[in-house]
């Protein structure tokens, strides 16, 4: 059967595999319970969930303000470090600014289209032909992009339920 975790942390914790530390650090963004694990000595980041590489992600439970913070924070603190995504190929620092990018171009086309006043099935046919244009050739476009407009228009409208830490 599943037993209790033994070790609990709040920022992060520091872990030993004989010598090599692993430092597992909490970073927010894609839900509310998101940590990136650091093996410095091989300068590797498994950041899960946090960075999808040209994959479009599944925002459903995301705040993409800290979660674009968390990359900027990612890819400025250890821009020489391969990082592990939760989903596509192992990625390095400029992957995971074009990941960024992606989360900022869904928040800056969503805002631009609901001060136009439009919501719903509206702002999905004004925003997708631009995201396509950029990310359609990501995977798993044809499935999340319409879910991630929704979830943004939420998102900026105050009406989204995301889990807290």
């Amino acid at each position: 059967g599943l037993t209790r975790p033994s070790v609990l942390y709040i920022d992060g914790v520091n872990l030993y595999l004989g010598e090599r530390e692993l430092q597992v650090r909490f970073f927010p963004g894609h839900t509310g319970g998101d940590s990136v694990v650091f093996v410095p000595d091989a300068s590797v980041a498994f950041a899960g969930d946090l960075l999808w590489r040209n994959t479009v992600p599944n925002i459903v439970d995301g705040t993409t303000p800290a979660w674009i913070a968390t990359l900027d924070t990612l890819a400025k603190t250890n821009a020489q470090y391969t990082f592990i995504p939760g989903h596509g190929d192992v990625a390095n620092a400029r992957d995971v600014i074009a990941f960024r990018d992606y989360l900022g171009a869904l928040r800056t086309l969503v805002g631009d289209v609901q001060r136009q006043g439009k919501s719903g099935a509206a702002l999905v046919e004004a925003v997708l032909p631009t995201l396509k244009k950029n990310y359609g050739q990501w995977d798993f476009f044809a499935f999340l992009a319409e879910p991630n407009i929704r979830d943004m228009e939420a998102e900026l409208s105050g009406k989204k339920r995301v889990p807290q830490p």
